[in-house]
């Protein structure tokens, strides 16, 4: 006996602006690898997401494969953020449908041409080994009490999946705090979604960026861009905007 399934509707078309609203969804820009790039210090990515002409994806997929296609970019995608949170090679294998073998040299490649990222490995490792804590650039720390072994990808994970949840929040404050005009309707992860009225498009978006501009204290500090979609019918149809409010695409 086969059973149909119905697919679920897309839960953004419910929502929708109130009369005279635009509604608009703020995303954080590819936020998690850009906190990795900076924990690891690494120069090489930096300048690829300093570039606004250079393709992340496309880069990683050059750097491990030594061509671009279609296929070595979509692995590329996974299996660099994979790799960067300590994925092991069988699980990199499995997740990627590719050989074990396959999945060594993916790693081996990566780590040669970005080694602060395997030095950033290393040093939460030493941190969860010798305090089993692990800290962001914001001061916040998190402790385990599991294995030691089994904690590593979890604790890389944290450190930027905790880091952008600390942006989008302080960027949610701000807006709420000094931009009243602006009504806050949820948060997804790295995106904030609001509305605003029309008669503010495009004024007030300069505004919504300034808020959601924070600045992460490393070093070198990092701003994590932030990309905004618009629209006056629903969250679902929401089309990419510059700060500007001119149409991008």
């Amino acid at each position: 006996m086969v059973t149909k399934t119905t697919p679920l509707p897309n839960i953004r078309k419910l929502f929708i602006p109130d009369q005279g609203m635009v509604i608009a969804d703020a995303d954080l820009a590819q936020a998690d690898a850009r906190v990795v790039a900076w924990e690891a210090d690494d120069d090489e990515l930096k300048a690829i997401f300093h570039d606004p002409t250079a393709d992340l994806h496309d880069e990683n997929a050059k750097t491990i494969f030594g061509k671009l296609t279609p296929t070595n970019r979509q692995l590329a995608k996974g299996g660099v953020h994979a790799v960067n949170y300590g994925s092991s090679a069988p699980t990199l294998a499995r997740a990627l449908g590719i050989t074990v073998k396959q999945a060594e040299a993916f790693q081996r490649t990566w780590f040669q041409a970005h080694p602060g990222i395997l030095e950033w490995h290393r040093r939460v490792e030493h941190d969860i080994q010798t305090t089993r804590m692990v800290r962001n650039k914001f001061g916040n720390c998190r402790y385990y009490f599991d294995r030691i072994e089994r904690l590593l990808p979890e604790a890389l994970a944290w450190i930027p999946q905790s880091t952008v949840a600390l942006v989008i929040e302080r960027g949610m404050v701000n807006i709420d705090a000094n931009l009243p005009e602006v009504e806050l309707l949820m948060q997804v992860h790295d995106s904030l979604v609001m509305q605003f009225p029309q008669s503010l498009f495009p004024s007030v978006l300069p505004k919504i960026k300034n808020e959601m501009e924070i600045v992460v204290p490393y070093d070198d500090p990092l701003i994590i861009p932030v990309g905004l979609d618009v629209s006056t019918k629903s969250w679902v149809e929401v089309e990419e905007v510059d700060w500007e409010g001119n149409r991008i695409g």
